[in-house]
């Protein structure tokens, strides 16, 4: 079992890193809000030495047995506090990992303070929570999440979806070539020529129009 993995990062993809561990790289699912802040990290010095990152871990089996393949899959947080929070959340019944991963747009604070209270209308609020979903965490929860509503980080671990969208639409670009650097110029651009895009098809032909007007 993979408790807690340090390693330099050597990819960012939409829903995970690829830490390399010595000689070895190991994909680690992590909460968007992760994969936002390295993208959103100035570009390295040249030379300069990558950082050194540490991520608590939960190691799970992705795949109905007998019903295709199976894979090991790890799962990782920056602190300790998230990685023990997402697995009582996960232990609820209908939520997992990568619903989870998808669905905590409010800080854990918020969310195990409204398990507590019986807030049924805040945990609606979260993605793929429903009303019977969230009726099951306040059964299954309640009782077991003072540390967390004590917890003082106010960023939630989920972005938005229109970070959801970026993520997409920078993938897109860098498969067919483009830096990250001019990627990212022609979405903020894109973004600011029309602020209602919503679709990354929409977005990459918004792209594709600013590209065949340049001279």
């Amino acid at each position: 079992m993979i408790a807690q993995i340090t390693g330099t990062v050597q990819e960012v993809g939409d829903n995970s890193v690829l830490l390399k561990v010595g000689d070895i790289c190991y994909e680690v699912l992590v909460p968007s809000s992760v994969v936002s802040g390295y993208r959103k990290k100035d570009k390295p010095v040249k030379n300069e030495k990558p950082s050194v990152d540490t991520f608590f871990t939960i190691q799970y089996i992705e795949g109905s047995s007998g019903h295709g393949n199976q894979f090991m899959r790890l799962v990782g947080f920056r602190r300790k506090i998230e990685k023990d929070f997402f697995q009582l959340y996960t232990s609820v019944e209908g939520i997992g990992y990568r619903t989870a991963l998808r669905s905590l747009l409010l800080p854990i604070q918020k969310i195990a303070g409204a398990i507590e209270r019986n807030d049924l209308p805040t945990l609606q609020k979260l993605p793929h929570i429903g009303k019977r979903t969230a009726e099951k965490m306040v059964a299954t929860l309640k009782g077991r999440m003072q540390k967390f509503a004590l917890d003082l980080a106010e960023q939630p671990l989920s972005t938005p979806p229109e970070e959801d969208l970026r993520s997409e639409v920078m993938q897109v670009l860098r498969q067919i070539g483009y830096a990250e650097d001019e990627a990212d110029s022609l979405i903020d651009k894109a973004m600011r020529n029309n602020p209602k895009l919503k679709a990354a098809e929409d977005m990459i032909q918004e792209i594709f129009k600013m590209q065949n007007r340049a001279p």
